[in-house]
C-alpha cells in the first residue's frame, strides 16, 4: 500500500471543505493551482452537512472574489467544473463509500483532511475500510496530536494503513517563501553562513507577534494556546532552517532530513525556561472558560545540543495581541572590539534580520563609522532584498497542495520532526508554569524580559511606506 513517490495524484478529496480555512485559503489555492497547469483531475469537497454543487460553487466564487481575484475566465470555468460535493457522516464508516463512487476511476488520490486532529484516526481508518488508502496519500494539517503520547499514538494508528511515505502532516510555514529562502540564502552566501555558528553569534531570537486576538477561534483555541497552536510547529522548524547543518547532498529530500536531525538536537524546554501569559480580555471572549489558563503568549529560551550551537542564548517568543503583526527571526552577533575602535563607546551588535511576515524582507545591520576624528560609528541597516514578484511567487496552500499532488514531501513536517517538536515542549505544556495577566498592544507579561537573550528583545516595528 506504499505510496509511490513517482505517481502523481488523479484525484483531489478535500475535507472540511465548508470551513474557514477553505474559504480563506484552499479556495484561492486551488484556482491558482488551475491557472498554472497543475490541477486537472477530479476535485471532491467532503462535508457533513448536505450541499448541493451549485451552492459549494457560490462559496467558491465568493472566496475567489475575496481574495480580490476575478472569479471567472477559464481557469475559474475549470475549477468549477471539475468541483463537485459528496455529504459523508463521519462517525459512519459506511458513508465513506460516496467518496470512492465519485471517483470510481482513481488509483492515486490525495486526500487532504482539512479537520480538526481528533478525526485524523477516524478519518484515516474510514477510508482505509473504503479501499481509498491503496495507492493513496493522506495530507493531515496541523496539529499532529495534543501532545508527545497522543502524536506517537496517531502515528501508530494511522500506520496500520497508510505508511509513513503516504501521510503528508502540513506546516504552512514551511510553504512560505520567505522560510524557503532562509536556507537558499545560507547557501547561496558563504560569507553569512561561515558566520553562523558558536563564537560569532551572540544570539537568536524569533518573534511572532499578531495584532489580533483569538478572532473567533475561541472553540479551537481554548484546548490548544500558543505553545501548542504555533511554537511546537511553526517557530521549531522555523528555528531549524536558521540553524541546521545544510545538506551536503543534492535534492530536497536533504533538506527535510536536515530540520529533523536539528530539531532532534534541541533539549526539552524547561519550566525555568518559559514565561506564559494571557491577554487581559480573553476570559471574556464568548467560547473561553471563566477559568481559562490557557496562554495567548509565551516566552521560551531554546538550547541546542551541538558543537555548532551549543551555548549560544536562543529565544522564542510569541503572542496575540501584540503591538503588530510581524514574525521576524534575528541573529545578533558578537560586539565588536580592538584597537581600530574607540573602547569608550559602546558599539551595537551587528545583525541578520529575516522578516517572514507579512511581509519580505531581509536586513544586515552594521556598524558604520560617524564624522569626526573618534572612531565611533551608529548602526545602519542594509536591506538585502525586495519582496518577491506576485507573478512568480506562489502562496503556502498553492505550493503544499502542488506538492502533495506531485509526492514531494520536502515541506512538510517528517514523523520524526513532529515527534520531536512534542519532545520539546512536553514538559511545559498546560499549567505547569502559571499564567500571567498582560494588557492588549503590549509586548506580553514583564516577566518575559528574564528570558530575553543578554542583548534584550528585538521589537519588530512595520516597515515604513
Amino acid at each position: 500500500m506504499s505510496s509511490s513517490a513517482a505517481e502523481r495524484s488523479d484525484a483531489l478529496v478535500i475535507f472540511g471543505a465548508t470551513g474557514d480555512l477553505a474559504f480563506k485559503q484552499i479556495f484561492p489555492a486551488l484556482l491558482a493551482l488551475v491557472e498554472h497547469g497543475r490541477l486537472d483531475m477530479p476535485i471532491i469537497a467532503v462535508g457533513r452537512k448536505p450541499l448541493t454543487d451549485d451552492a459549494l460553487h457560490a462559496r467558491v466564487h465568493e472566496s475567489i472574489a475575496a481574495t480580490k481575484a476575478k472569479p471567472r475566465g477559464k481557469s475559474y470555468d475549470a475549477l468549477v467544473h471539475q468541483l463537485r460535493y459528496v455529504t459523508v457522516d463521519f462517525d459512519d464508516a459506511k458513508t465513506f463509500s460516496r467518496i470512492r463512487d465519485a471517483i470510481p476511476d482513481s488509483q492515486h488520490p490525495l486526500h487532504y483532511v482539512a479537520l480538526p486532529p481528533d478525526t485524523f484516526q477516524q478519518v484515516g481508518a474510514h477510508l482505509a475500510a473504503a479501499g481509498l488508502a491503496r495507492g493513496a496519500r493522506l495530507m493531515l494539517e496541523k496539529p499532529f496530536g495534543h501532545d508527545l503520547a497522543s502524536a506517537q499514538a496517531l502515528s501508530r494508528a494511522l500506520h496500520e494503513s497508510w505508511p509513513e511515505d503516504a501521510i503528508f502532516r502540513v506546516d504552512h510555514y514551511l510553504g512560505k517563501e520567505a522560510v524557503e529562502n532562509i536556507a537558499y540564502f545560507r547557501a547561496a552566501n558563504p560569507v553569512f553562513e561561515h558566520a553562523l555558528r558558536v563564537g560569532q553569534v551572540a544570539s537568536i531570537q524569533i518573534t511572532m507577534a499578531e495584532e489580533l486576538g483569538i478572532d473567533g477561534r475561541a472553540g479551537f483555541y481554548d484546548a490548544v494556546g500558543a505553545i501548542r497552536d504555533v511554537v511546537q510547529n511553526h517557530m521549531l522548524e522555523l528555528l531549524a532552517c536558521l540553524t541546521m547543518e545544510l545538506p551536503t547532498t543534492p535534492g530536497h529530500a536533504g533538506l527535510r532530513a536536515a530540520r529533523s536531525l536539528l530539531l532532534a538536537q534541541i533539549a526539552p524546554i524547561l519550566p525555568t525556561d518559559v514565561v506564559r501569559g494571557q491577554v487581559a480580555e480573553y476570559r471574556e471572549v464568548k467560547g473561553v472558560a471563566q477559568d481559562s489558563t490557557t496562554e495567548t503568549f509565551a516566552a521560551l529560551r531554546v538550547r541546542i545540543d551541538s558543537d555548532r550551537w551549543r551555548g549560544v542564548p536562543i529565544a522564542i517568543r510569541v503572542g496575540k495581541s501584540m503591538p503588530v503583526t510581524i514574525t521576524e527571526a534575528l541573529v545578533r552577533w558578537r560586539v565588536p572590539a580592538g584597537p581600530v575602535l574607540d573602547e569608550t563607546t559602546a558599539h551595537a551588535p551587528d545583525h541578520l534580520r529575516f522578516r517572514i511576515g507579512p511581509d519580505f524582507a531581509i536586513g544586515v545591520g552594521v556598524n558604520v563609522k560617524r564624522g569626526g576624528e573618534a572612531m565611533t560609528g551608529e548602526l545602519a541597516e542594509l536591506m538585502l532584498t525586495h519582496p518577491p514578484d506576485p507573478a512568480a511567487s506562489m502562496q503556502p496552500y498553492e505550493r503544499l497542495l502542488g506538492d502533495a499532488i506531485d509526492g514531494d514531501a520536502t515541506l512538510f513536517a517528517s514523523e520524526d520532526a513532529s515527534l520531536a517538536g512534542w519532545r520539546i515542549v512536553d514538559p511545559v505544556l498546560g499549567n505547569v508554569v502559571p499564567v500571567l495577566r498582560y494588557a492588549a498592544a503590549t509586548w506580553g507579561p514583564p516577566e518575559a524580559a528574564t528570558l530575553a537573550p543578554p542583548d534584550g528583545w528585538h521589537d519588530p516595528v512595520k516597515t515604513k511606506g
